[in-house]
Order: structure tokens, then sequence, then C-alpha cells
């Protein structure tokens, strides 16, 4: 019930925030750079990307590295430490509203590759140069609130994904229980600042 409640509330936010944003004024074909403002704060780490816009689809490349599994999203947490070396990869957005056409919300999906490390927190066992790749689905809202200037805030407001590749199991010597991680359903996030051009 909390988390219907606060995708209500969102949805209720998003609404009243599109009413200020003007409603013309889009570009046919145009390029974006963002950075995820959420990344440092829940894992530590950082993405960059890099998005080519042609009409209502949204074609993005996207990077980056040092980040950790947040306690939130690593039901081992405790035990283990799961942390990303790089991350590589692809994704698309459809936006919904032909009057906005680049703007509002938008459906769509990423694919992810990663490398990654998991250590133990009770020896100093890990297992590194672990391959995963990651698709997942995309529902989001991308605001531009000043009429003017290309500011833009990007919302994924719904992010499901499954991890594929080595890290389905992890067996350490020192500790009888694997490292499973847990395939994520996220509400808010990535969320990303950036500027078109």
């Amino acid at each position: 019930m909390k988390v219907f409640k606060s995708i209500l509330v969102i949805f209720i936010m998003t609404y009243s925030f599109n009413t200020f944003a003007q409603d013309t004024n889009t570009k046919e074909n145009y390029w974006q750079a963002k950075v995820d403002f959420l990344e440092p704060i829940v894992n530590q780490g950082f993405i960059i990307r890099g998005d080519y816009g042609t009409n209502r689809h949204l074609f993005e490349l996207f990077g980056g590295g040092l980040g950790k599994v947040s306690e939130f999203d690593n039901k081992q947490f405790e035990t283990f430490e799961d942390k990303t070396n790089f991350l590589l990869g692809v994704g698309y957005q459809y936006f919904l509203s032909a009057k906005k056409q680049n703007r509002g919300f938008y459906v769509g999906g990423d694919v992810m590759f990663a490398n990654r490390t998991v250590s133990s927190k009770v020896s100093s066992e890990s297992v590194e140069n672990i391959s995963v790749f990651t698709p997942g689905v995309t529902f989001g809202w991308l605001w531009k609130p000043f009429k003017k200037a290309d500011f833009i805030v990007d919302f994924t407001i719904v992010h499901p994904r499954y991890d594929f590749g080595d890290i389905k199991k992890v067996d350490f010597i020192s500790v009888n229980t694997p490292y499973e991680p847990k395939n994520l359903f996220n509400f808010l996030g990535p969320w990303s600042i950036g500027w078109r051009f």
C-alpha cells in the first residue's frame, strides 16, 4: 500500500509540475548530456549519460563505475559487499505525448554490462571480474522546468531489471552461505539532470 501511495503522489506532483512547463518550443533533433545525481549518494559511484533524440524517440549511451550495491538492494549487506568496477549501457525512451514530443512521460528499456567484485565482510576473500548483463524496462518522466533554458530533469519512476551472468551465485570458502543478489524492481531511480543542445 505504501508503494501505491508513493506512486500516486509522484504522479500528482509530476502532473502539477507539467502544467507549469512550456508546451511549445520542442526540438526535432537534439543531444543531451546528463549525470545521475542520486548515484553518489545511494551507491557511492557515478553514471554519466549521452543522448540523441529525434522527434518522440531518444537513444542513450551511458557509463560509470566505482559504485556499491546499496543496503536497500543487497539483502546480504551485513556479510557481503557488491562493488561495480565499471559499467556500460545503452537505452531507449519513447515519449507518449505527441504534443510535447520530447518531454513528459516515456516508456523504454536499457541493457547494461557491468564488471563487479563481490567481497566478504567477515574475511579477506573476494571474487573479482564478475561479468553481469542487466536488461531492464523503464517508465519515467522528463521535465524541462524553465521555458527558455534547456536544463532537463529525468525521473525514472519504475525500473524493473534482471541480472544475467556470473553473479547468480558467488561461493566463498570462508562463508557457508553464497552471495545471491536479488533482482531489482526499483522505484524512483535512476534520476538524472543535464542539458539539451
